[in-house]
Parts: C-alpha cells; sequence; structure tokens
C-alpha cells in the first residue's frame, strides 16, 4: 500500500500544478459565487417585495392582511429559498463533475500519451499498484473539492440568513459520490478512447433517459438518486438510510469500474 500512496502524493501534485484542472476549479468558483450574488440579490427583492405588500395592505384605510395571505406569502418565501439553495447546489456539483470529468479521465492516459509511465513501471511497481494511486489521488483532490462545497454552501446560508434544507446536510457527501461514480467510468473509458469521448458518455451514460422497461434501465449507472437539486426545491427529507444505501451503490460501482478498468490496463501497450 506504501507504493499506492506514494503514486497517490505524486499524482497530486502533479494535478495541483496542471493548469487546465486550476482553470476549471476557478471556473467552478466563479459560477459558485455568480449564483451566490444572484440567489442572494433574488432573496433580497423578494423579502423587499414582501415587506411593500405588507405595509400596503396594513395602511390605514386598507384592509389588513389575511391569514390565508401571510400563509400564502410565507410559503412563496419558503419556495423562494429553496429555489437559491437548489441553484446553488446545481452550480457547485455541475462544476465538481467537469473536474472530476477531467481528473480521472487524464490520470492514466496523459502518461501513457507522454511516456513517463515507462518510468514509473520500470520500478518495482505493478500495474494495478499504478492505477490505484492514480485513482486515490483524484478522490483526495475531489474530497478536498467537496469539503470547500461545503464551506461555501454553509458560509452562504450564514451570509444569507437562509436556513438550509434538512437535504442540504447529505448534498455534499452525496455530491462527492456521484462525482466517483463519474471519474470511475471516465477512467475506464479513457483506457478504450479518447479521453473527451469517454467524459462525454460518462456523463450522459445514466439510466434516467430510460424507462424500467427498458433492459438499458438495469444496465447503466443511476446518477439521479445523488441529484438532491430536486428535494431541495420541494423541501423533502432525506433518510440517513437512503444516503447509506446509496454510499453502498456507489462504492460497488466504483469497485466494478476500477476492476473492469484494472482488467483493460494489464493488457494495454504502453511503451
Amino acid at each position: 500500500m506504501k507504493l499506492v500512496f506514494l503514486i497517490a502524493g505524486d499524482s497530486i501534485r502533479a494535478l495541483l500544478h496542471h493548469r487546465l484542472l486550476i482553470a476549471l476549479m476557478l471556473v467552478s468558483l466563479i459560477m459558485t459565487i455568480f449564483f451566490s450574488v444572484i440567489m442572494r440579490q433574488t432573496r433580497a427583492n423578494i423579502t423587499t417585495q414582501f415587506s411593500v405588500e405588507v405595509t400596503e395592505t396594513n395602511s390605514p384605510g386598507l384592509p389588513k392582511m389575511s391569514e390565508d395571505d401571510r400563509k400564502k406569502m410565507n410559503e412563496a418565501m419558503e419556495q423562494g429559498e429553496s429555489a437559491i439553495q437548489g441553484f446553488f447546489y446545481a452550480a457547485s456539483s455541475f462544476g465538481g463533475s467537469l473536474v472530476a470529468l477531467f481528473i480521472f479521465s487524464t490520470a492514466v492516459t496523459s502518461e501513457i500519451r507522454r511516456g513517463t509511465i515507462r518510468l514509473t513501471l520500470s520500478k518495482p511497481v505493478s500495474r494495478l499498484q499504478y492505477l490505484l494511486g492514480k485513482y486515490l489521488g483524484g478522490v483526495a483532490v475531489m474530497a478536498a473539492y467537496a469539503v470547500i462545497a461545503s464551506l461555501a454552501i454553509y458560509l452562504f446560508s450564514e451570509s444569507s440568513h437562509v436556513e438550509l434544507s434538512p437535504v442540504m446536510k447529505y448534498a455534499p457527501w452525496l455530491m462527492f459520490c456521484r462525482q466517483l461514480m463519474l471519474g470511475s467510468l471516465a477512467m475506464l473509458l479513457s483506457l478504450f478512447m479518447h479521453p473527451a469521448v469517454g467524459c462525454v458518455i460518462a456523463f450522459v451514460s445514466g439510466n434516467g433517459l430510460y424507462s424500467t422497461g427498458n433492459p438499458l434501465y438495469y444496465l447503466l449507472p443511476s446518477y439521479a438518486p445523488f441529484n438532491v437539486f430536486i428535494l431541495i426545491l420541494r423541501g423533502d427529507v432525506l433518510k440517513g438510510s437512503d444516503v447509506f444505501l446509496l454510499t453502498v451503490y456507489a462504492v460497488d460501482f466504483v469497485v466494478l469500474m476500477l476492476l473492469l478498468a484494472w482488467g483493460r490496463f494489464r493488457t494495454k501497450e504502453v511503451c
């Protein structure tokens, strides 16, 4: 395992010096900040409009706002806050998916293309150790991204005075699991085709486009349960048991993809 961690550490250092990866992360951060500002302004507009209507309806000579009207106003405010959180989450999730696809699809193929993999494999390093090391390096980077996303969500809620949806406490973890699923599939596909093509296929290969009567529904991975955007908008509650089962599903999928990737990598010509 020591060799695996050494390769992972070397992979992390290489990724941190990769300009395109840094650019993707910056774009993701800018997207998150942009949506934060827009949604915060939207919330301020809703609050202002709500205050104006309350003031007008409570003015002398005008009938006071009924309880039903107040209830509708409060529901509108709650829906607005849910939309703010939902779009904020969507921006963070999409940016993370782009970063994950780039990291894992190029983890091995970039080394093969440059020829540097021959130097590593000439040492007492097996191909399985090399593959696991590269994957763990990507996992570490994506874990850091998930932590940053969690802090961004917390700071956003505090600065905007928005009460977080109950689902949001699970959102970063589920987002992390989904990104590892995307990454493992992208890594596998990159060993068969161009990484860019593999990224596109990995991103659109979920079974959400098919009905339960279609055989592809049971063969393709299920990304939809990891996307809590709709749950945030509806204000639903996600059980801890559901999160556990989704985590088990993600682990099983990642392990299967890595086994397939190893089967391909151990016979792939790298010289």
